[in-house]
């Protein structure tokens, strides 16, 4: 197991890891877990200018109604109408092997694969 030690945390973002790690089933400390993890992810992915382009956005004022909105089919439509404005291409995780990723093109072509100092890099 692993060692803990105790931390200071916002008191704002214990009430936003309690209301979003229920929806997922999550007590606050693994909500808060999860997202260091979704962070230490994103960190290795993201080049400088699209970390930027994130914190420039700042934070979002009412996390509960964007997380209630992203659940439903409109919310959903939006996102894919965002993503696909970009025309970038989409990652999401491979369900077949936790270790890879899976890269959709816009243009349909699919890969399985790894990132490596922020590039993709296909496998097999």
């Amino acid at each position: 197991m692993a060692a803990t030690i105790p931390l200071r945390i916002d008191s704002e973002l214990i009430h936003q890891a309690r209301n979003t790690g229920a929806l997922a089933d999550r007590p606050p400390t693994a909500q808060i877990e999860h997202w260091a993890r979704l962070g230490r992810v994103l960190d290795t992915v993201l080049s400088g200018a699209s970390a930027l382009k994130v914190k420039q956005l700042g934070r979002v004022d009412d996390l509960d109604r964007v997380v209630t909105i992203s659940q439903t089919e409109a919310g959903r439509k939006k996102a894919r109408s965002v993503i696909a404005r970009h025309g970038g291409p989409v990652y999401e995780a491979d369900p077949d092997d936790p270790a890879l990723v899976v890269e959709r093109q816009p243009d349909g072509t699919v890969r399985r694969g790894r990132f490596a100092h922020r590039q993709f890099i296909p496998v097999g």
